[in-house]
């Protein structure tokens, strides 16, 4: 038996490893959003599109055999269109909380979806939820109120900026919720290339609409857009999936918060972001609460 555990820990390290570098990965999102020339839903846009080359490469190398999309039934095809919806909508309203807010702030609220993933759940499909969960789940949003009191200085705008963080993490849970109904015919490749795919012209069309410049004006600004598809989401995105198929929830879990503390470290050392201590205690009581709730979660399941 022991020999077992220990196989499997030392089996899970590469797993964990891909988790951990992924939320690396995605937590530079917020600093290249801020160096970009371009507008957040532009930025958006080519961080979905520098992905797609990323992703197809993947696809060819990962061999899974239903990469033939247009054979699965019509009810796929619409949830891979919601997947790539809720996504585009969590780019919009992530990438304006970034341009309003702490990219800590931002990132936190973004990562509180597990959260919303259960709330989600109990409302539509009737799922339980455990007395440990609601006790967590308030813990978190008491740091959550904390974290926008304590940013929300008048006419800055960092309190919209924390809503839409809120807002993006929502989105995101929904995005989560039908990736979820997807898992069991489509591989992690073929989702997040179709939600690339989807959330594209959506992206585009609210870029034009909103007249935001498309293309950058010099070399530096295109390399922040291509390490924004390349890095943060091709890389950031597939290493998590990749890592999450492999790892029990408890442990992916708690790896997955390492993106709000590298976001928090990132703008601090790049953007000159300094948090307080009361900032730095409310970021670590939501991070703590929203592992504990993910694990009573997963208890009962």
């Amino acid at each position: 038996m022991t020999h077992q555990l220990q196989r499997n820990s030392v089996s899970a390290i590469p797993s964990l490893l891909a988790v951990v570098a992924g939320a690396v990965c995605t937590a530079t999102n917020p600093i290249f959003v801020r160096f970009s020339e371009l507008e957040p839903v532009a930025s958006a846009f080519h961080r979905m599109l520098w992905a797609i080359p990323i992703l197809l490469l993947w696809g060819y190398f990962d061999k899974k055999p239903d990469s033939a999309i247009v054979e699965k039934k019509s009810r796929d095809r619409w949830l891979l269109v919601l997947c790539g919806m809720f996504f585009a909508a969590d780019l919009i309203a992530l990438h304006l909380a970034i341009d309003l807010t702490l990219a800590a702030n931002a990132i936190v609220f973004l990562n509180a979806q597990p959260l919303y993933v259960v709330i989600f759940g109990w409302l539509f499909f009737s799922e339980r939820v455990s007395g440990g969960f609601i006790i967590a789940m308030l813990l978190a949003f008491i740091g959550i109120a904390v974290l926008m009191w304590s940013g929300a200085n008048v006419g800055t705008g960092n309190l919209l900026g924390d809503c839409l963080g809120i807002a993006a993490g929502l989105f995101y849970a929904g995005f989560l919720l039908a990736a979820k109904r997807l898992r069991t015919s489509h591989s992690s490749i073929t989702i997040n290339l179709w939600t690339c795919l989807a959330a594209l012209p959506i992206l585009l069309l609210v870029a034009i609409g909103s007249k935001a410049t498309l293309m950058p004006q010099t070399a530096e600004g295109w390399s922040y857009m291509l390490a924004l598809g390349i890095v943060s989401h091709a890389l950031g995105q597939g290493l998590i999936v990749w890592g999450l198929a492999r790892l029990k929830p408890g442990m992916s879990a708690i790896a997955l918060l390492v993106a709000p503390l590298a976001a928090a470290c990132f703008a601090w050392v790049l953007l000159n972001e300094q948090l307080n201590t009361i900032q730095i205690l409310a970021m670590f009581v939501v991070l703590i609460a929203i592992q504990t709730a993910w694990h009573f979660s997963k208890a009962q399941e």
